[in-house]
């Protein structure tokens, strides 16, 4: 029944999360938006698959406006972590290269200089990453020897409108940046000269924006004021308007069998509680720290009452074992396996309590005095249990032997 309803969840998910406002290109299908817990304000976020505005965009982008993805076409994709390289891994000829701080692709690939064929890639996806690389010149450069003629480039970069020029931001330390322009990953921010700049690279640039036939999406499902940055060698860049197909795939998602009376329970059963109790304990045991803040706190409190707990619990467990259950080598087993685990859980049981009674003056008289109460009962249970399962355990022999 359980591995029936494990191959089952994307399709209980996406009947629980039916509705209409996002559309998602990336598990196609249309969704009702979750709400922040405060404001109430509708997340941009899938519920599905987690797809941010930003993602959606660029891919409705290039399924309504080009013809390439629908063939076999040779991609490169230079991307940050996120759905898009997900989706393009799963074309047969397509090549996705993670861009990251510490381990820079342009770095790892000599500038990706002498990598590839002249000409051989249909379609290039560079989405907000020419601002992060310390040269992006020899990386335009090469993406236009690599580029076929009747190809397109998508560079997408983040632009200031307000200025003319690109500022380049000198510091190189990580830090520096972060401290002095909030944008730690950034080298740059391209002003209106972005095109120019692109052109000078041996490319032509058009820009484009959603216009009409747009109008059946969802407000949620992309950014509408979105202005794409298009690179190509021909006179003109080859693209298409497929709203039609578009439409019809997405009157399609709305038409599918509806969901059966009982997959949202399902789903919320199986899936979306344990999602929540996950997420609260992580939350829980997130905020516990060794801060000082923290140790005045009954959150820290429990945590240490739990901690010590179940380490006794273990060790009990341990000890007892080796007594009550009879097999070769058991003897062995009790003297160098058990009892050191025993002593050793009950020793992390009293730095728990005893720690927090001892040292933790935040936490005040009462706190402090309940917990020391609670760890000398903790310590003589334990030991009481034990020193009865040895006796029972001597006794038995003792019998057995007689």
């Amino acid at each position: 029944m359980f591995s029936s309803i494990r191959k089952n969840y994307e399709f209980h998910k996406k009947n629980f999360y039916r509705g209409n406002d996002i559309y998602c290109p990336f598990c196609s299908g249309t969704y009702k938006a979750q709400k922040f817990k405060f404001t109430k304000e509708l997340s941009e976020l899938c519920p599905v698959c987690g797809s941010t505005l930003q993602e959606r965009t660029v891919l409705l982008f290039l399924q309504a406006k080009t013809e390439i993805l629908p063939g076999e076409p040779k991609i490169l994709v230079v991307s940050e972590e996120g759905k898009i390289p997900e989706y393009f891994r799963n074309f047969p000829n397509a090549e996705v290269k993670i861009y990251t701080e510490t381990g820079d692709f342009t770095i790892r690939d000599n500038t990706l200089k002498d990598k590839y064929e002249s000409s051989s890639y249909d379609l290039i996806v560079c989405n907000y990453i020419l601002e992060k690389l310390p040269n992006y010149i020899p990386v335009l450069k090469e993406f236009a020897r690599i580029l076929k003629d009747d190809g397109i480039m998508l560079l997408q970069a983040n632009i200031d409108n307000s200025k003319e020029t690109t500022a380049e931001f000198p510091v190189a330390s990580y830090k520096e940046r972060l401290l002095l322009y909030g944008i730690p990953g950034n080298h740059r921010r391209f002003g209106k000269d972005y095109q120019s700049l692109i052109k000078s690279n041996g490319l032509k640039v058009s820009k484009l924006k959603f216009t009409e036939g747009f109008d059946e999406l969802p407000p949620h499902s992309f950014n509408k004021d979105e202005v794409f940055y298009i690179a190509y060698k021909s006179e003109h860049p080859v693209l298409f308007d497929n709203m039609d197909d578009l439409e019809a795939e997405m009157s399609e998602q709305r038409s599918n069998v509806e969901a059966k009376w009982y997959g949202r329970y399902v789903y919320y059963i199986f899936f979306q509680v344990p999602e929540k109790v996950k997420g609260s304990i992580n939350d829980y045991l997130g905020s516990v720290d060794e801060k000082s803040a923290n140790k005045s706190s009954w959150r820290y409190f429990i945590y240490m009452l739990f901690m010590a707990t179940i380490s006794t619990i273990v060790g009990t467990a341990v000890y007892s074992f080796p007594l009550l259950v009879s097999f070769p080598g058991n003897n062995f087993v009790f003297l160098f396996i058990s009892m050191p685990a025993f002593l050793f859980c009950l020793a992390l049981a009293f730095l728990c309590t005893g720690g927090y009674f001892f040292v933790n003056y935040e936490a005040g008289i009462i706190r402090r005095t309940l917990m020391g109460l609670y760890a000398a009962t903790l310590l003589m249970t334990s030991m009481s249990f034990a020193i009865m399962i040895w006796k029972w355990s001597i006794m038995t022999i003792v019998n057995s032997g007689m």
